[in-house]
This record gives structure tokens, C-alpha cells and sequence, in this order.
């Protein structure tokens, strides 16, 4: 097949050619882990739908008199395992294989979800806190290992589209638990039935996962090898699964850009898990919805993100591979526009009192945050495809503080939970959160692949390369 004229960056020797095939077993794997993203995100997000049945009134079922405070210490606890596991994880992911890692954790986030129902009912409050502990341990390891297989399947040209595909499936997963769970906890098997539909999907992935996912292109049975070679021939620095690399700790943790990611994430995290835990809430109270009509109207936006990705991330890349932008500058612009233009959006949230408009509000700022793929969430493998999982364990275990620290000060705040006035307080500082967060990403952030990546070959500077091509062509 034709190939098209190749594009050389001196720092990478980054070749761009003709795909063999517009679809390959590459997608195949996009597709899986899509899957994982989004049955991850229903295991992850039901609590924040099921704890409103839970403390509710529904005959037959049981119910628990849980408190405000303790309401807000069993949306967080999933965070403390989460961030305690991340960067153990990604080390552990730099030396074991990531399939299995990935299909292990998975699959026992999933039994624990099924376990919800019985063991709630045995243990009440600290039970409940106990299950969520241990799904943030389990579900630790999932971004890491996303990561590090992305680094091995996804050719830099088609990184930003790869990334928003599979991280489409928070925004799909939360969708369907916003809108399907309240049905579910109405429905006559009561909010139970969230835990089970929950834990059975999951293991339902694990099974199509250790059926047809593969740790790198090399390992996977029934690829072809014209695809194979131009995997391997789009990465050249990207180390294959033979070849083991000592993690340059001392490089990372002294990096601008890495800081500027994880500041990103940060901002990030604190702002959109406040939305993601508390939405339903304030729907249910402050705006008087009932659950299974708020959960409905809670999800669209995040089926909104879902479906403006796609268009978004193929004109990133676009953008990128004729040279219009730079690497470092898209991401940088679209970054923006999902952090300030929600920061913006959660400013006018904070002091809207008429219902509709706050609707509008909140679909604004949900929607337009699909841009943070194409932002710092793809950035890691910008910097470094070999240390991409140890990156995106720093960040989002880091992070994950924050996903800990915004439920519980939401406790703090919210005395009166049909006080709007209280949920304005809230909202303003999610958008702070979003302004600082960006405002480190625009200063310190960069999108060329660093010398740290191959800790072991000293690069040459070539004198006569332009710096823009080079940031260009590191991931285009």
C-alpha cells in the first residue's frame, strides 16, 4: 500500500504513514477499554444515585437514618483507596503484565458491588464505607494500566481520538447510572438492584477482556502483521514488553510539565467529582426533582460530552497534523475551554435560582469538559509513552486528595440541603478549583516528548530542526 511522505521529528524519529486498514485490532482493544471505562464508571458513580434510596422511604426495602456527615464520608471513602493505590499500581504495572492487572482488579470491584446489598445490611454505615475502600483499591490500578496499554496500541497520530474514545466511558457510564438508577431503585427489587446490574456487567467485561484484550500488539493472537508493523513503526519511542527501563523518579518529580498536568488534575477532579457526587442531591432537594425524573435529567449532559467528543478530538488531531497547532498549544486550548469555560459556567450555576437555568448551567459545564482529553488527561503520553502509567499514577493519585477533600467539605458546608445559598458556596469554589488548575497548566504545561523518556540514550539536539515541528510531530 501507498504510504503517505513520512514526517520526522530529530526527537522522536516519529514516522506517520498510511494505517493498513481503517479498522484493526487496535480499535478492538479502544473498544474494550471503552467498556472498562464505562462499567468502571457505574461501579464508581452508583453510591451517588443509591444513597438517596438508600436513606429514602420505599416500603420492603431496607433503609438506613444516615446523616449528612456520614452521607459525605461514604461518597469519599472510594477515594481513599483510590489514591493510596495509584502510584503502587503504576509501578507495579511498569514490570507485570497490564492485561491481567487490569482483568484481576476489575473483576473483584465487580464482586464487591454485588456484595453491597448484603453486606449493608450486616455491617449499615461502616460496612458501606469498608466496600467503597476496597473498590478504590481495586479501580486503582485502572488508569495506570489504561495508560500504559495506550502507550503500546495507540500511534501518536491518533492518540487524542484513542484517549477521548476510552474515556468516553465515564461520561457514557455516568449517564446510564444517572438515568437508569433512580428507574431501578423505584422499581419493585429497590436500589439492591443498582449493586447487582452494577457488579454483573463488570464481570461480564472481564470475561470479553481476557478473551480478546492484549497487553501490546506483539501479544495479541489474531492481529494482522502489516497492522502490527505500523503500530510499531508509529512508536519508535516506545519500548517494547521485552525491554525493562529503571523509572527516572528524580526527572519526573522535578518536571514542569508534570507538575502542570497533575495541578490540572487536581483542579480537575475537585470540581467535577463534586458534580458527580452531589448533582443528585441538590437536584432532589434544592430543586425539588423526585430521583427517578432528576436522574434522568442529571445524565444528559454527560451524553452530551459523550457524543461532542468525537468530533472535537478528530479536529485536535487535525489541527495538530497540518501543522496549524503545536502539540503544547492544543493541548493548552483545549484545556482552556473545559476549565475556564466551566469555571464560568459553575459561576453562573452558583447564583442561579431559577430552575431551568440552572439546568442549562449544568449542562454547559458538563458538556464542554469532554475537552480536558485533548487537554492534560492525554498529556502524559505527550511526555512519555514508556513512563505514561507512572505519570498518570502521580497525577491522579495526587488528584484523588481532592476527590476525598470535596465530599467531605460539601458535608461541612451543606447544613440545610434545600439551602440553596449553601450550595452557592459549593459551586464557587469548584470553579476556583478549575481557574487555578488551568492557570498552572498554561504556565508550566508542554506537549514534547521528554529526554527522560529513554533514561538510558543521551538525545541530540539536531540544530537544524524548527522546535514547533518537533512539538508537532512528538504526537502527530
Amino acid at each position: 500500500m501507498e504510504k503517505k511522505k513520512s514526517t520526522v521529528s530529530s526527537a522522536s524519529q516519529l514516522i506517520i504513514q498510511t494505517p493498513p486498514s481503517w479498522i484493526g485490532v487496535r480499535h478492538l482493544q479502544v473498544v474494550l477499554l471503552f467498556l472498562c471505562m464505562l462499567f468502571a464508571y457505574i461501579i464508581r458513580v452508583n453510591i451517588s444515585v443509591a444513597i438517596v434510596a438508600m436513606t429514602g422511604e420505599k416500603p420492603d426495602v431496607d433503609e438506613y437514618t444516615w446523616d449528612t456527615p456520614t452521607k459525605s464520608l461514604i461518597l469519599s471513602a472510594f477515594f481513599w483507596g483510590y489514591l493510596v493505590m495509584n502510584v503502587p499500581a503504576a509501578v507495579i504495572g511498569h514490570s507485570v503484565n497490564n492485561k491481567m492487572l487490569l482483568g484481576g482488579s476489575f473483576a473483584c470491584a465487580s464482586i464487591l458491588s454485588l456484595l453491597t446489598p448484603l453486606l449493608a445490611r450486616w455491617g449499615g454505615a461502616t460496612m458501606v464505607i469498608i466496600i467503597r475502600v476496597c473498590q478504590g483499591l481495586t479501580q486503582g490500578f485502572m488508569m495506570p494500566m489504561i495508560h500504559g496499554l495506550l502507550s503500546k496500541w495507540a500511534p501518536p497520530h491518533e492518540r487524542a481520538r484513542f484517549s477521548t474514545y476510552i474515556l468516553g466511558g465515564l461520561n457514557f457510564g455516568t449517564m446510564l447510572v444517572l438515568s437508569f438508577s433512580g428507574l431501578l431503585a423505584s422499581s419493585p427489587w429497590g436500589w439492591p438492584s443498582i449493586f447487582y446490574f452494577s457488579g454483573g456487567l463488570g464481570l461480564l467485561w472481564v470475561v470479553l477482556w481476557m478473551l480478546l484484550g492484549a497487553n501490546s500488539p506483539e501479544a495479541h493472537p489474531f492481529i494482522s502483521a502489516a497492522e502490527r508493523q505500523f503500530i510499531q513503526r508509529s512508536l519508535p519511542s516506545t519500548a517494547r514488553d521485552d525491554v525493562k527501563m529503571a523509572i527516572p523518579w528524580r526527572d519526573i518529580l522535578t518536571s514542569g510539565p508534570v507538575w502542570a498536568a497533575t495541578l490540572a488534575h487536581i483542579g480537575q477532579n475537585w470540581a467535577m467529582w463534586t458534580i458527580l457526587t452531589e448533582i443528585p442531591t441538590y437536584f432532589n432537594k434544592a430543586l425539588n426533582y423526585n430521583l427517578s425524573n432528576g436522574g434522568f435529567l442529571t445524565a444528559m449532559p454527560f451524553l452530551l460530552m459523550w457524543l461532542v467528543s468525537f468530533p472535537l478530538s478528530y479536529i485536535a488531531d487535525k489541527l495538530i497534523i497540518k501543522g496549524i497547532t503545536s502539540v503544547t498549544a492544543s493541548r493548552k486550548i483545549w484545556n482552556t475551554v473545559a476549565h475556564w469555560g466551566g469555571a464560568i459556567a459553575l459561576i453562573g450555576l452558583a447564583f442561579a435560582t431559577d430552575s431551568n437555568m440552572a439546568v442549562v448551567l449544568y449542562t454547559i459545564a458538563v458538556t464542554i469538559n469532554c475537552c480536558i482529553y485533548m487537554g492534560f488527561n492525554v498529556n502524559h503520553l505527550d511526555l512519555s509513552p514508556n513512563f505514561a502509567r507512572i505519570l498518570m499514577g502521580i497525577t491522579n493519585g495526587l488528584a484523588n486528595v481532592t476527590s476525598i477533600i470535596a465530599p467531605l467539605f460539601v458535608g461541612l458546608v451543606i447544613n440545610d440541603e434545600t439551602d440553596i445559598g449553601e450550595w452557592r458556596i459549593v459551586f464557587l469554589f469548584s470553579a476556583l478549583a478549575y481557574f487555578l488548575g488551568n492557570l498552572a497548566f498554561i504556565i508550566l504545561g508542554s506537549g514534547q516528548l521528554q529526554d527522560w523518556n529513554e533514561p538510558n540514550i543521551h538525545h541530540s539536539n539536531n540544530v537544524n530542526s524548527d522546535p514547533k515541528e518537533d512539538d508537532r510531530n512528538s504526537s502527530a
